[in-house]
């Protein structure tokens, strides 16, 4: 059976040519066929080389090339010399380019991008709730963001937003009075923690609901006195390590106070 030839030619991962190549292979039966795949071509001198064994081995070429001009120099070169080409790209970019009222940017490498920062946080969210409520301490330096807070001050719920919305990698530790906080957390960098306070009027109010979920109302929980304390205890804490960024979460969503932290953090929008 004549061996047949596959190119897949791409500026970025061949990725996306790869997968359709594959889809339609399986509609036949019977085929004897060799694949070769060029990935991050962003030359003509490379589609030149490309050229060379192309004229020995004949193949069909499967192209998802972004660069406009680079695109339009492969689809030339591989016509004007009897080859056929499937320009996956261009034919589809311009029927979105229609559908949309507006040029294509036909920039290389824009998926890979969108790709690296999709598994970024990824890692973010899998390092945040493994180092969620005092778990962990296992490579804390990692942590672009270290939140410190007593019980019910949103450091669960913020760290996971930290993580999936701006792809911050988040350790959070509970504020407990006559306990001491992790010596890690003293080790690493102190311009990186920040520490959560809140009114403690709003605190009873939420611990008190949630007191009432659980079913211990009685608790010294949801004790306006104890409250007291600890709000006092924790502002101390904050007071001796200046360095510590402390925002004020009461009466304030999730989203606002992410956004404070990075705007203050790191000088940029959430």
């Amino acid at each position: 059976m004549e061996e047949k030839f596959i190119y897949i030619i791409s500026d970025g991962t061949g990725e996306t040519a790869s997968k359709i190549v594959r889809a339609f292979l399986v509609q036949f039966r019977n085929v004897n066929v060799r694949q070769r795949k060029f990935i991050e071509i962003r030359e003509k001198e490379q589609i030149d080389e490309i050229l060379q064994k192309a004229l020995y081995e004949k193949p069909l070429i499967v192209s998802t090339i972004a660069d406009k001009n680079l695109r339009d120099y492969a689809n030339e070169v591989f016509s004007k010399n009897g080859l056929m080409v499937i320009d996956i790209f261009g034919y589809f970019i311009g029927q979105f380019e229609q559908f949309f009222g507006q040029k294509a940017r036909n920039v290389s490498g824009l998926l890979h991008k969108i790709s690296d920062q999709y598994f970024e946080k990824v890692k973010a969210i899998e390092y945040t709730v493994e180092h969620d409520d005092n778990r962990s301490v296992r490579n804390l330096d990692e942590a672009d963001i270290i939140l410190v807070g007593l019980s019910r001050t949103s450091k669960t719920p913020l760290s996971i937003y930290l993580a999936q919305e701006g792809g911050y990698k988040v350790a959070n530790f509970a504020i407990v009075k006559g306990e001491k906080l992790p010596d890690a957390l003293f080790k690493v960098d102190q311009n990186k923690i920040v520490g959560l306070t809140i009114d403690p009027m709003r605190l009873y109010e939420i611990r008190k609901q949630r007191a009432k979920k659980l079913g211990i109302e009685n608790s010294s929980y949801a004790s306006l006195s104890r409250i007291y304390e600890e709000v006092e205890y924790a502002n101390s804490l904050f007071r001796q390590h200046p360095k510590w960024l402390v925002i004020d979460v009461t009466n304030r969503s999730v989203e606002e106070s992410a956004s404070e932290i990075v705007s203050k953090l790191f000088g940029r929008k959430l």
